[in-house]
């Protein structure tokens, strides 16, 4: 069950990530750094696993992918040329 604030829908969230990702198109992000971000711009509160369902939902859509960092063997994101085209609809 979603913990998202009711006045924040799920189609926010969605860009939120894509629009966190777009900061600097070229370089991958952590979730961390992702989850961060993404509450600098909704204010606060946002749950992890919103977040991660988000960020999951954009992923199944090729919005964004990921790519595993050689040097510290976590997951880093980036925003695609589809995600980049999202943003601007």
């Amino acid at each position: 069950m979603s913990n998202l604030h009711p006045s924040m829908p799920v189609a926010i969230l969605r860009r939120k990530v894509r629009e966190a990702l777009n900061m600097a198109p070229g370089f991958g992000k952590s979730e961390g750094m992702i989850h961060q971000i993404v509450n600098q711009l909704t204010g606060g509160g946002v749950d992890l696993q919103d977040l991660r369902d988000a960020r999951d939902w954009n992923h199944q859509e090729l919005y964004i992918r990921r790519e595993k960092d050689k040097d510290s063997d976590e997951y880093l994101w980036y925003i695609t040329e589809q995600g980049i085209a999202k943003q601007k609809i």
